[in-house]
């Protein structure tokens, strides 16, 4: 009898929601982005998205807002309903991000979880190109999701 109330509310609650009530919010989503990037880092582990090394507590604290901040532009668009556009906007800015920290690191990134098909290319291409272009060049690389 429980386990079918359950299986009721969770129908009545859960599918009657309208599917942006379910998606997460935009600073969960930052921060899941700026983990999974800073988890392809094998060197400069502390360092905040532009490269400096905090010296204190508060700015670690600072570079760890930082690494969110980054991926905000992203997760609005997520927040938008662009899911495509916004996991290639996100992949752009882990992209420009590890080319600085961690070169080997941004290839990682793109081949093991973005599933680029061009990984060398594309971190290659992000030392010079704008992050517009860059964008244009992720997007037919990413698998569809």
């Amino acid at each position: 009898m429980r386990a079918t109330l359950c299986v009721l509310a969770f129908g009545l609650f859960g599918f009657g929601m309208p599917a942006k009530a379910l998606a997460r919010s935009e600073t969960d989503c930052a921060s899941a982005w700026s983990r999974a990037v800073r988890s392809y880092l094998t060197q400069n582990r502390r360092a905040a998205p532009d490269g400096t090394v905090p010296e204190d507590l508060d700015g670690e604290e600072l570079a760890a807002q930082a690494w969110v901040d980054a991926f905000r532009p992203a997760c609005r668009l997520e927040a938008a309903g662009d899911g495509r556009g916004a996991r290639v906007a996100a992949a752009a800015a882990g992209v420009a991000i590890l080319v600085r920290l961690d070169p080997n690191g941004c290839t990682r990134f793109l081949s093991a979880y973005m599933g680029s098909s061009e990984p060398q290319a594309l971190c290659s291409m992000a030392t010079e190109a704008p992050r517009s272009e860059l964008e244009k060049a992720l997007s037919p690389t990413l698998p569809a999701r």
